[in-house]
């Protein structure tokens, strides 16, 4: 009797240990799921914070360019209601620096999605270049020859900058509402970085936008004004309120 019970216990081990790797595969397979499931949960409540994040921004640079379009006029240079608003926008400023070394590092970006958030990037910075010089919003851009910059303001719903910033803003908030990837290279990160906060944007933005997205506007390109003897080159003006 108890040959025939040993003989069946052999006959079973091997059902036991197919049983015994079975679930041991199947409790590894799904706790790497659980993980990667987690993981990637985790990463898009980070991608919606971020993108929470820029629309905060956002809403910052026009409430700051509100308040300083309604009070600038006949400000002495040492106020300090100035400079009060200018730290606000330096800090709205930073925040914007902080959350593109997000995007650099958790995104992988083309040329083209690289150019067009530094073109936003440029556009942002206009704001608080205004105010320190004292002056109502506007961007220093170049002419249709390339020559000269010339200052352009924002006034008016047709103005080139407020147009292409605009677009621009969408654009940005469109990439980081997409999910970002697990591990960017720090080579990769750091040359995205350095694309998107590039100089070379700075006269340029408003015509890289209009090119890459594809915008129209009857005030653009720029041309150059006449000049008369004695009389500085001023942009053409555009009429309206473009807050």
């Amino acid at each position: 009797m108890s040959s025939a019970l040993w003989t069946e216990a052999v006959k079973a081990i091997p059902n036991l240990v197919v049983a015994l790797l079975t679930l041991s595969l199947g409790w590894f397979v799904g706790n790497r799921l659980t993980a990667r499931w987690d993981e990637r949960k985790k990463r898009r409540e980070l991608d919606l914070v971020a993108l929470s994040v820029f629309y905060e921004i956002y809403g910052q640079f026009f409430a700051i360019w509100k308040l300083w379009s309604g009070a600038r006029k006949g400000l002495p240079e040492n106020d300090e209601f100035r400079r009060e608003v200018l730290g606000r926008a330096a800090e709205a400023e930073g925040r914007l620096e902080s959350l593109l070394v997000r995007i650099a590092s958790e995104r992988d970006l083309s040329d083209r999605d690289c150019i067009l958030v530094g073109c936003f990037r440029q556009g942002f910075q206009s704001l608080r270049e205004s105010i320190r010089n004292n002056e109502d919003l506007r961007s220093r851009l170049y002419t249709m020859s390339g020559k000269e910059r010339l200052p352009v303001r924002w006034t008016g719903s047709e103005a080139p900058p407020y147009i292409a910033f605009k677009a621009l803003a969408a654009y940005t908030a469109n990439l980081l509402a997409k999910s970002s990837s697990p591990a960017t290279k720090a080579e990769s990160a750091s040359s995205t970085l350095k694309k998107i906060t590039s100089n070379r944007l700075e006269g340029t933005w408003v015509a890289e936008a209009f090119t890459l997205l594809d915008l129209k506007s009857p005030s653009w390109p720029i041309k150059q004004a006449a000049v008369s003897k004695g009389v500085s080159k001023r942009p053409t003006p555009v009429s309206g309120e473009g807050l």
